[in-house]
């Protein structure tokens, strides 16, 4: 697909989400109001920010800031299990983005672009995916669409993905859940998540470095 194409159509997919959120009245600056909104409709917003949330890959959105969102909009672990649903759907769409569409919508170049996490996923397999989805220096979603592209196996793909960043879905969840009293858990979190990140960034840099193409 052609740079231009792409860069139409995450422009329209932003329009699209901006009229969406517009015209649930979700477009504000007034919390209160939101929060009134999540109220009265709390399956329709739910149902909205999975939505929301899975499309984000298109528009290169980190899904870090959903995470956020969700958990000071619904709640720790509410936020925790529409996150985790969201995850699934959008990194199964990746995954068959991947295997099936590779060439049509990543482009001719993807292999001769991307080679080096290609080979990456070759000699690690699924540990890597797991590594990716942790280390907030790697490029996760596509890691995911790689892997589709070498046919490795759906679900143990997305089981991997999954169960990797729940923990870390889980962390960030009380970030922005806004619970108060619990400040010394959210210490405690702030340094899990940069303790893990810091050691999967060192173990991503040795495996990159250590491939030659």
């Amino acid at each position: 697909m052609k740079k231009k194409n792409k860069i139409l159509i995450i422009t329209v997919l932003w329009l699209i989400i901006i009229a969406i959120l517009y015209s649930r009245g979700i477009l504000t600056t007034d919390i209160d109001k939101v929060s009134a909104i999540i109220r009265n409709n709390p399956s329709k917003m739910q149902v909205l920010f999975v939505f929301l949330s899975t499309i984000r890959v298109v528009c290169f959105i980190p899904q870090t800031i959903f995470i956020l969102i969700g958990s000071a909009l619904f709640g720790p672990y509410t936020g925790f299990l529409l996150s985790i649903l969201s995850l699934f759907l959008s990194q199964s769409i990746v995954y068959f983005i991947g295997r099936f569409f590779s060439k049509e919508l990543l482009g001719d170049t993807f292999f001769a672009k991307y080679g080096n996490i290609i080979e990456i996923i070759k000699n690690y397999g699924y540990k890597i995916l797991v590594l990716g989805i942790v280390c907030p220096i790697t490029p996760s979603d596509l890691i995911t669409a790689s892997a589709g592209c070498i046919k490795l196996s759906y679900s143990k793909c997305v089981s991997a993905i999954v169960l990797a960043d729940a923990p870390m879905i889980f962390l960030y969840g009380f970030l922005g859940s806004g619970i108060e009293g619990n400040y010394l858990f959210k210490i405690l979190a702030i340094l899990a998540i940069v303790f893990i990140s810091y050691y999967s960034f060192l173990i991503w840099n040795k495996i990159n470095k250590s491939i030659v193409l």
